[in-house]
């Protein structure tokens, strides 16, 4: 078996968080905790291991997909049947070594496994527990599974985004886990200062589909004051450019035309004002759009931004990865993974100067830190290790 990763020097080294996780919420969550220098021990079956390994994968796959890969580096994992009594103690056992235990299963299911809030605080009074639900665990559609296409039409966020498209039922893009896992990673820091405030743990609840909400406050603002997005997707020469028109102060609307060959354009009434640019912004668009069809868009880009003016260009991810800016904040870290080979994991965008998160190893294999977790944190010696295993206990 691997040896346990190098200790992190993240701001949250020192904190250990017991993963129940599985698919991308909840592991987008730990994910984050993780990159921050936490101990994340993700917990998994044997005989059925987080579907997410494989999903989107060819049948005939001999490594886990790189989404997976992503979501669970740093993380150590240990194999552990919940099921069996030998391993329900093993479970406690590390509940009771730990801050914070992390799960996204149906509603009802740790409770049922008696291993809920109530039940865990009784081994660990001082234990963060955080939970994410498809629709939280309260209301008319609390005992509904859900995933991120559905988090995603349940939230407004599809209808909203055919809105802007005019493209209805066609797939819709969007953080349907990810504003989750956010949203649970913040709770959690949270919760955590709380306790070292009081001395006291806490549940933790979070819906995908009011997280979701949360990160739609264009399209309620839409709703309830009546104004359309304010963001505008240009077309170019070779592909499209994002800018934003109708707030524009004068100056920078005067750089603005000026730089696209349109100096006129302050002196027309329709566009004099900031006012007067919002009360006419479709011909706004039209007439901009005009304008900047006449250059590619990597010229537009550099056009503006020579005028300190925002826009950029709609750019592919192999253009990401190869971007001047990208590149020189070395956005993307290399890793090597003993099954998939090398691999390019977007490095942490959380940067601290004091206590820097980083990547050390991408998502780990099935039971990978089996030993070294039950015999360096639990103490189990080799023979209670092998009669776990004998047991089907981990």
């Amino acid at each position: 078996m691997t040896s346990m990763p190098p200790d992190t020097t993240g701001p949250l080294d020192g904190i250990r968080i017991l993963d129940l996780s599985h698919v991308l919420n909840g592991p987008f969550a730990t994910m984050l905790l993780a990159h921050m220098g936490a101990e994340v021990i993700k917990v998994e079956q044997r005989e059925s291991p987080d579907r997410f390994r494989h999903a989107w994968m060819p049948v005939d796959a001999d490594h886990d997909g790189y989404e997976f890969l992503v979501v669970n580096a740093n993380k150590k994992c240990v194999t552990l049947n919940l099921k069996n009594e030998r391993g329900r103690e093993v479970f406690l056992d590390l509940v009771r070594q730990s801050d914070v235990v992390v799960e996204n299963f149906s509603t009802g299911v740790m409770d049922r496994l008696g291993f809920g809030y109530e039940a865990l605080r009784q081994h660990n009074p001082q234990l963060i527990y955080a939970s994410s639900k498809g629709y939280g665990e309260s209301g008319p559609y609390a005992d509904l599974r859900s995933f991120a296409t559905i988090a995603m039409a349940m939230s407004g966020w599809a209808n909203a985004s055919w809105g802007l498209s005019k493209a209805p039922g066609t797939q819709v893009f969007g953080p349907g886990d990810e504003a989750a896992g956010v949203s649970m990673a913040l709770g959690i820091l949270a919760a955590l200062y709380h306790r070292t405030q009081t001395g006291q743990g806490q549940k933790i609840e979070v819906s995908m589909q009011e997280a979701l909400m949360g990160f739609m406050v264009s399209a309620f603002h839409e709703h309830f004051e009546g104004m359309g997005p304010a963001g505008a997707y240009m077309e170019a020469k070779d592909g499209h450019v994002a800018t934003h028109l109708p707030d524009l102060t004068d100056d920078l609307f005067r750089r603005y035309s000026t730089a696209l060959g349109h100096p006129e354009a302050i002196e027309d009434p329709r566009f004099a004002t900031t006012a007067e640019r919002r009360e006419n912004l479709k011909l706004l668009q039209r007439t901009v759009g005009d304008w900047m069809r006449q250059f590619t868009a990597r010229e537009l880009f550099d056009i503006l931004r020579e005028q300190k003016v925002p826009a950029g260009p709609v750019l592919s991810i192999d253009q990401i990865l190869e971007d001047e800016h990208i590149v020189a904040r070395q956005a993307f870290v290399d890793v090597e993974h003993a099954e998939a080979g090398k691999l390019k994991l977007l490095a942490p965008w959380i940067r601290f100067s004091e206590t820097p998160a980083a990547i050390d190893h991408a998502g780990p294999a099935v039971g990978e830190h089996n030993d070294a977790v039950y015999r360096d944190l639990l103490g189990y010696d080799e023979a209670t290790i092998a009669e776990l295993r004998e047991t089907g206990a981990i």
